[in-house]
């Protein structure tokens, strides 16, 4: 891929993001995107196809934001369930508006889409498992630090501030001790 064509790429998934956050998944559509680009709609059909294509490479950019802070954290000496829980709470303090929320609403529209996420959840719970000795402590962990990032990205969460690095700080404590 060309640079100028990666740039491209990268300004249509920020636009598709930008569409995806101030006016919801539903409005997350190629003519939505184009205009907002800048682009022609035969120049977005040359890079995304489809709407799914384009839905396909949010998703898969939220991925790799995600896996690139949590192995970035492991590089720093944390270890795997820490990192994870590191990477949710950068992840949900980090994502504008309900973008995530929105490109998750829009996948689910077809689950297929979703294929990606539920790959990264299995490889990090397997990762965990192992790492752990299949410790259902540190699992529960790991799933308590995505049941956390959820309830923010709905804006349902009934904790406050204080709360939620309260309990941010006690699930990395707990990580460290299990992790040993």
């Amino acid at each position: 891929m060309s640079k100028k064509s990666q740039i491209t790429t990268a300004q249509i998934l920020s636009a598709a993001l930008n569409v995806a956050a101030d006016q919801g998944a539903g409005k997350v559509t190629l003519d939505a995107v184009a205009k907002v680009s800048g682009l022609s709609k035969g120049g977005l059909l040359y890079h995304f196809p489809t709407k799914e294509a384009l839905i396909t490479a949010m998703v898969q950019q939220l991925i790799d934001e995600t896996e690139t802070s949590r192995q970035a954290l492991i590089l720093q000496g944390d270890n795997v369930l820490a990192a994870v829980i590191k990477a949710h709470a950068n992840f949900s303090s980090q994502v504008k508006g309900n973008t995530a929320m929105a490109i998750l609403a829009a996948a689910a529209e077809q689950p297929a889409l979703l294929g990606p996420v539920q790959q990264v959840s299995r490889k990090v719970m397997h990762e965990i498992a192992e790492a752990s000795g299949d410790n259902a402590e540190a699992l529960m962990l790991l799933l308590a630090s995505e049941a956390m990032i959820f309830q923010e990205l709905l804006h349902i969460s009934p904790l406050s501030s204080e709360q939620k690095a309260n309990l941010e700080h006690y699930m990395l404590g707990r990580a460290q001790e299990l992790m040993k």
